[in-house]
């Protein structure tokens, strides 16, 4: 195989384009909404380079279509800033949203070919025992802990999330790049490691279990602080793009260090504004 076209599988599709392109149209007045409609503008408009800020933009009109006037930008840690804060239900929320774009073991496990009658196809392949170990769905798990992890630390600093002080803080992740969305076995192994998930689905990295962001053993730069500071992560795979889309495509986690018991967690997932919610280990 030749090396495949770069960005091929993380593309723009023509319906999240359009989705974006509306949306920018009806938040061009919101205070909020300026500075992510000016950054998708001012670097090229809607191309693959801005699904970053297509992704943030999707969920502030997510709040503005239930009624919440997000804050964009607010002080976080130190001179950081986390990109949203609001009060939904009475609480307060700071919410960072995480897009994993494609890694480069992923675009190296990718390449195109044309077959015996001429059709063009791209594949990718992601497999235990791979001769370059990170082009693996245990190297992508690991990679994907690790790039989470690390938004919350900077410099030996903590980052992004100050100590909880009443406010939920979340990491909402575009999760879409990652094994085409994965599925719930990926996000929990993720979140809470190969112990929360069953025999058949645990992986292994020289021989011992990944562990996750949420997990006492992960010791990559940041994780301290994620355990201490992030109530929630949030998995959210888009695979339509209209109204509720954001709701349906997101899958919650919540930090075990932070809440009691699951009924502790649910009741503060039931002051997210966007509903119904789906918290993966709320016990229901």
């Amino acid at each position: 195989m030749t090396n495949a076209v770069e960005n091929f599988w993380d593309s723009l599709s023509k319906d999240e384009a359009d989705y974006v392109q509306a949306i920018m149209d009806k938040l061009k007045d919101r205070p909020w909404s300026a500075p992510v409609v000016a950054g998708i503008r001012d670097n090229g408009g809607i191309v693959q380079a801005n699904k970053d800020r297509m992704f943030e933009l999707r969920f502030g009109y997510a709040l503005d279509q239930v009624g919440i006037v997000p804050q964009y930008e607010i002080p976080g840690e130190g001179q950081s800033t986390i990109d949203f804060g609001f009060t939904s239900g009475g609480q307060r929320w700071c919410v960072e949203m995480v897009r994993l774009g494609e890694t480069q073991a992923v675009k190296d496990a990718t390449g195109s070919s044309v077959d015996a009658d001429g059709v063009p196809w791209t594949g990718r392949t992601l497999r235990t025992g791979a001769e370059d170990p990170k082009q693996s769905l245990e190297g992508e798990t690991l990679k994907a802990v690790e790039r989470i992890c690390q938004k919350c630390e900077s410099k030996g600093r903590p980052h992004k999330f100050p100590a909880p002080d009443g406010a939920y803080h979340a990491m909402l992740v575009d999760f879409r790049t990652f094994m085409n969305g994965g599925d719930i076995y990926d996000r929990i192994h993720v979140a809470l490691g190969a112990a929360a998930v069953a025999p058949q689905y645990r992986l292994f990295w020289n021989q011992r279990p990944i562990t996750g962001v949420f997990c006492n053993e992960t010791n990559v730069r940041g994780a301290a602080q994620v355990r201490e500071r992030v109530h929630f992560l949030g998995f959210v795979c888009e695979r339509v793009y209209g109204h509720g889309e954001f709701a349906a495509a997101t899958q919650f986690i919540a930090n075990p260090h932070l809440f009691a018991d699951a009924p502790a967690a649910r009741a503060a997932m039931a002051t997210w504004p966007l509903q119904p919610t789906h918290l993966i280990n709320g016990g229901d």
